[in-house]
């Protein structure tokens, strides 16, 4: 397992980022079978059968679900750190398709830890086929949901954000269940005890996952990343209706946005949860805000709506 030893200026290039990428790596090792956040068994039974149709359809990602399965390193080619919260993922899949092949096959080596690689894998255009994989696993399983994921992880990037001003890295690393030890003047982030790596100057990703993964990614000299299980998956796929009594009351437009203000959202966040328009998630904000059951914040360059304790109660 590797752990970043990084120094006091390190953790001023701390940034977050989003990573499409990050979101199809994190669905294949779901898709072998590693711990998975609440609520996702939810997901897995809603894609079974287009799961079940890549796999039987793709030798080279059922082998690559294989080595999810069992080794402590993603190969790096196709685990780098977001740009930014922009980032495409045909950009990333670009990147995936022009690694030299002789990248390609050290990554996969060291993946393999001396076993010998799969037979779908041991081929010259390993990345390219990789690539392959990787495009068909977004297309049928994560495209269909990303304008959902999407508002999600921006959901979590800002509150993990707001905690930062407040309480500074300590705090924020903690809750990511990342270890912060300070030692002889150097920050150790995760468990010290297997490889360090130094981000000497380059910067660190800080990369929700809405499939749970954990993982480092290591891609010098441009940047590091830590992916980490992002907050409310659960409520993303449960997605409980609102009750008969409190449609009854606010209406089904008004209690869907109230529901759904389990956490801090924008409006366009709200807008790709719901499935709504813009101006009716709007309208439904402005009255209950009136009513006093949300209140509205600023975060940077957004405004965020949160339930009052007079919504929570009601929700209750």
């Amino acid at each position: 397992m590797a752990y970043l030893d990084c120094t006091p200026e390190d953790l001023t290039r701390v940034r977050f980022g989003l990573s499409p990428m990050g979101q199809v790596v994190g669905a294949i090792g779901v898709l072998g079978g590693r711990p998975m956040p609440p609520g996702m068994s939810i997901w897995t039974a809603r894609v079974r059968d287009r799961s079940d149709r890549l796999l039987a359809a793709h030798p080279v990602l059922r082998a690559l679900v294989r080595l999810h399965r069992v080794t402590d390193y993603i190969p790096d080619f196709y685990c780098v750190p977001a740009d930014g919260l922009d980032t495409a993922f045909e950009d990333e899949l670009l990147a995936v398709r022009r690694t030299p092949p002789e990248r390609a096959r050290a990554d996969l080596r060291l993946s393999y830890r001396g076993r010998p690689l799969d037979a779908a894998l041991d081929v010259p255009d390993a990345a390219r086929r990789v690539a392959g994989a990787l495009e068909a696993v977004w297309d049928e399983l994560v495209a269909p949901d990303w304008p959902q994921l999407r508002a999600l992880l921006e959901r979590d990037i800002v509150q993990r954000a707001g905690r930062l001003a407040v309480y500074g890295w300590a705090d924020v690393f903690a809750k990511l269940g990342i270890e912060l030890v300070s030692e002889s003047g150097r920050i150790l982030l995760c468990p010290p005890g297997g490889t360090p790596y130094r981000p000497g100057g380059v910067g660190m990703v800080l990369m929700p996952n809405a499939f749970g993964l954990a993982n480092v990614y290591l891609a010098p000299p441009r940047a590091y990343g830590l992916a980490y299980p992002a907050h409310g998956v659960a409520a993303l796929w449960e997605r409980a209706p609102a009750s008969d009594g409190l449609v009854a009351l606010l209406g089904r437009g008004r209690a869907a946005v109230l529901t759904a203000l389990d956490g801090p959202a924008s409006t366009s966040q709200l807008v790709a949860q719901l499935a709504m328009t813009l101006g009716g998630v709007g309208d439904h904000l402005a009255v209950l805000r009136r009513a006093g059951l949300v209140s509205r914040s600023r975060s940077g360059r957004s405004v965020l709506y949160s339930r009052t304790p007079l919504g929570d109660a009601l929700i209750a």
